[in-house]
C-alpha cells in the first residue's frame, strides 16, 4: 500500500518530494516474490517450467495493461496535443513490448524534450524492467541449478550458489548504477541494468528465505519490521531525483523494504499488532488493488491535466477518485478473472461464448485503432495571420499596440499538435551533441557587408527566425557559431562542448568580425562563476575591436502556463495562460551581470517583448509564445517580435 500511494501522492501533488521511490519498493517485492517462487517450484518437482511461468505473468499482466494503454492512446489522441498524441502511440507500442524504458532512456535524455509534458505511458518504464528481469533471471537460476546439480552439490549447496550468482549479479548491477548516475543520470534512471540490482536485493532475501532456517528472532522481528517501514517512509521524505539517484540514494528504500520482508517471514500475530500500518485492512485492500491502481493513475492525470489545471485542488481529489474507480472496475472485471481463469492453461478451449467475447472486443480494438489514426489525420485548425481581427495585433503587435480580446479570433498559432516543431530554421545549421562545430554563412554577401557573428546555444539558435528575414537590408553578412550547450564563456573542461567553444570562440575573437551577437539559457549556471566565465571570454573578443551586443534570454514559462495553453477549449481571449513575471525572471539572468563588466558590450533587454505587467502569458496576440518549459521560444512568436528586437540589436551594435 505505502509503496502505490506513495507513487500516487508523488505524481499527482508533487508531495512526498521522493514518493517516487515507491517503484524501488515495488522492484524490491517482485525480486522477492519471483525468487521465492521459482526456488519453490524446483524444491517441489525437482524443475522449473518456463512455460508454466510466464503463462502466469501474460495472465497476471498483459489483459489489465493492455486495457489501459489501448484507453490511454485513444482518449489521448483526442485530448492531447497531436505530437504528444503519436508519441503516446509509439510509446504504447514500446510499453506492450515491454520495452518501454529504453526509449524514455533514449527519448528522455534529449535536449529538446526538456521541458516538455511527459508521456502518459511513462510509469509502463518500470513494468518493462520487471519484465525484462523476469525473462533473464529465471534462465540464469535453472543454468545455476543446473551446473550445480550436474556437480552433485546437495540442497544446500545449491542454495549458497544460488545466493553467490545472485549477489554478484548485484553487487555488479550496483557499481554499474552508480556509474551510470554521475555519468548520464538520466539514462540511469530507465536502465535495467542500473535498476537490476534493486530487484536482486529481493531475490537475496527470498533465497537465503528458502535455503536457510535463520529467520530474524521472533522477539525482534516486529521492531526490526517497524525499523524497515520508518525507513521506506523516511526515503518518501528526503530522497531526491537528484543527485545520486537511483544509486547510490536508492539505498535507503531498498534496504528497508528488504528488511520488511526479512522481518515479516518471522510474523505471527504480534508482528501484525506492531507494523499495522501495512497489516491493517485497508493496507491489504489496496495492495488488493494496487496493479491496476498503479496502471491508472499516471494516465488519469496527465489526461485530467488537459481538462483540469494540475495545481487546482479539485484536479488532485478528483484524479485520485477516477484513479480508485477505474482501478476497482479494472480489477473487479479484468485483472482478477484474467488471473483465475484457465486462459492459456493446456485445458483451455475456445467456446462459442468465449468466441463471441473475443470477437467483441477485437471489434472494440480495431474501431478504437481506426478512430485514433482518423483524428491524428485530421489537420486542425490554426489560425493564420489574416484570421485575425486587427493584423497589427498578432503575436507581439498585441503587446505593442495594447489590443484587447476583441481584436482577436479566439484561434491560435501555431497550433498546439505542431507546437514542438515550430523551430523555423533556428536549428538548419546546428551542432549536435558530441559532434564537431558546423558553421553556415548567411545574409549579404556584398563585399562592403558588415561582418556579424552569432555564437552561443540553442536559446541563440531561436533568435535566428527574428534575425534571418533582416539580414539583406541591414547589409549583414552573418556567420553561426550556434550548438547544443555551447554558452559562449570560458567552458568546462569536462562539458560536451568545451573543444567546440574554444575553436569557437578563438574564431569570433579574431577581430574578423564588427559585430558578435550571442545569449544563453538563463538556467544553464546562473552562479557567479558563470558571470566571470562569460565575461572573460566577450572581454577578448572586445579587446580585438568587436562590438558584442548580449540579447538578455527570455523569460521562463511555468510549466502549468504551458499546459494551459494546450487545455482542451483554451481560447486566448478568455484564458489567462501566464507565469507571473518574478517567477519567469528567475533564475536571475547571468549575462546582464557579465555584460556590466566588459567594455565594448552592450546589453538588450528583451523582457518586455513578452512581459506585460507582473505576468508573462504564454500565448500572446493568438501566437503561442514557447514550446516548452525551459525557454525555447516558438518561432512563429520570435518573427512576430522580429522586426523590434532586430532594430534593439542593431542600435546596440552602432
Amino acid at each position: 500500500m505505502l509503496a502505490v500511494v506513495s507513487v500516487i501522492a508523488n505524481h499527482a501533488s508533487g508531495w512526498p518530494i521522493g514518493g517516487f521511490v515507491g517503484v524501488d519498493v515495488f522492484f524490491v517485492i517482485s525480486g522477492f516474490l519471483i525468487t521465492g517462487l521459482l526456488l519453490r517450484e524446483h524444491d517441489r518437482t525437482g524443475r522449473i517450467s518456463f512455460s508454466s511461468f510466464y503463462r502466469r505473468r501474460i495472465k497476471r499482466l498483459m489483459p489489465a495493461a493492455l486495457t489501459v494503454l489501448l484507453v490511454t492512446v485513444l482518449i489521448g489522441a483526442f485530448v492531447l496535443p497531436r505530437t504528444r498524441a503519436v508519441e503516446a502511440a509509439i510509446d504504447s507500442v514500446f510499453a506492450a513490448l515491454f520495452s518501454v524504458n529504453w526509449r524514455l532512456a533514449t527519448v528522455g535524455t534529449d535536449y529538446f524534450a526538456a521541458g516538455q509534458a511527459p508521456s502518459p505511458i511513462q510509469h509502463y518504464w518500470s513494468l518493462s524492467v520487471e519484465e525484462q528481469f523476469y525473462v533473464v533471471w529465471p534462465i540464469i537460476i535453472v543454468l545455476v541449478l543446473w551446473a550445480a546439480g550436474r556437480a552433485a552439490i546437495g540442497r544446500a549447496g545449491r542454495g549458497a550458489i544460488v545466493l553467490g550468482a545472485a549477489s554478484l549479479i548485484t553487487v555488479a548491477s550496483f557499481a554499474w548504477a552508480m556509474w551510470e548516475t554521475r555519468a548520464d543520470e538520466a539514462f540511469a534512471y530507465f536502465s535495467t541494468i542500473s535498476r537490476a540490482w534493486e530487484l536482486g536485493v529481493g531475490a537475496i532475501v527470498a533465497i537465503v528465505a528458502q535455503h536457510s532456517s535463520r529467520r530474524i528472532p521472533a522477539a525482534i522481528a516486529p521492531w526490526a519490521g517497524l525499523v524497515g517501514t520508518a525507513g521506506i517512509l523516511m526515503s518518501f521524505l528526503v530522497v531526491v531525483p537528484s543527485p545520486g539517484f537511483p544509486a547510490p540514494s536508492g539505498l535507503l528504500p531498498v534496504l528497508s523494504t528488504a528488511l520488511v520482508l526479512a522481518a515479516g517471514l518471522t510474523g505471527g500475530e504480534r508482528y501484525e499488532r506492531v507494523n499495522v500500518l501495512l497489516t491493517n485492512r485497508l493496507a491489504n485492500s489496496v495492495g488488493d488493488i494496487s496493479y491496476s491502481l498503479y496502471l491508472w493513475h499516471f494516465p488519469v492525470i496527465v489526461l485530467g491535466a488537459a481538462f483540469v489545471a494540475q495545481d487546482s485542488g479539485w484536479f488532485l481529489v478528483g484524479a485520485v477518485a477516477v484513479t480508485v474507480v477505474l482501478a476497482a472496475a479494472s480489477y473487479r472485471w479484468i485483472e482478477d478473472p484474467a488471473r483465475r481463469s484457465a486462459w492459456l492453461t493446456p485445458t483451455w478451449r475456445w467456446t462459442p461464448r468465449i468466441a463471441g467475447a473475443s470477437a467483441a472486443v477485437a471489434a472494440l480494438v480495431v474501431v478504437a485503432i481506426a478512430a485514433t489514426g482518423i483524428r491524428l489525420a485530421t489537420p486542425p485548425a490554426e489560425a493564420q495571420p489574416g484570421d485575425v481581427a486587427v493584423a497589427s495585433c498578432v503575436g507581439y503587435g498585441a503587446l505593442a499596440n495594447g489590443c484587447g480580446p476583441d481584436d482577436l479570433t479566439g484561434l491560435v498559432t501555431p497550433s498546439p499538435d505542431r507546437l514542438t516543431q515550430d523551430t523555423g530554421d533556428a536549428y538548419a545549421c546546428w551542432r549536435e551533441e558530441g559532434t564537431e562545430l558546423e558553421t553556415c554563412s548567411l545574409g549579404s554577401d556584398a563585399a562592403d557587408a558588415r561582418r556579424v557573428a552569432i555564437i552561443g546555444d540553442s536559446h541563440a539558435a531561436m533568435l535566428m527566425p527574428a534575425i534571418e528575414p533582416e539580414l539583406e537590408e541591414l547589409g549583414w553578412s552573418l556567420d553561426t557559431f550556434i550548438g547544443y550547450g555551447c554558452q559562449w564563456r570560458v567552458p568546462d573542461p569536462s562539458s560536451d562542448c568545451a573543444a567546440v567553444m574554444d575553436e569557437a570562440s578563438a574564431r569570433v575573437s579574431s577581430g574578423d568580425y564588427d559585430v558578435i551577437i550571442t545569449t544563453a539559457a538563463r538556467w544553464s549556471d546562473s552562479g557567479s562563476g558563470a558571470v566571470d566565465a562569460y565575461a572573460e571570454a566577450w572581454s577578448r573578443a572586445a579587446a580585438g575591436g568587436s562590438r558584442v551586443v548580449v540579447v538578455g534570454d527570455a523569460p521562463t514559462v511555468s510549466e502549468e502556463a504551458l499546459a494551459c495553453v494546450a487545455r482542451v477549449g483554451f481560447d486566448p481571449r478568455e484564458d489567462d495562460c501566464s507565469t507571473p513575471r518574478e517567477e519567469a525572471m528567475q533564475p536571475v539572468d547571468p549575462l546582464v551581470a557579465a555584460s556590466e563588466r566588459v567594455e565594448g558590450a552592450e546589453l538588450v533587454e528583451v523582457a518586455d517583448l513578452y512581459c506585460s505587467g507582473d505576468s508573462c502569458p504564454a500565448a500572446i496576440g493568438g501566437v503561442l509564445v514557447y514550446r516548452d518549459a525551459v525557454g525555447h521560444v516558438t518561432a512563429t512568436y520570435m518573427r512576430s517580435a522580429g522586426p523590434t528586437l532586430v532594430e534593439r540589436i542593431a542600435t546596440a551594435a552602432g
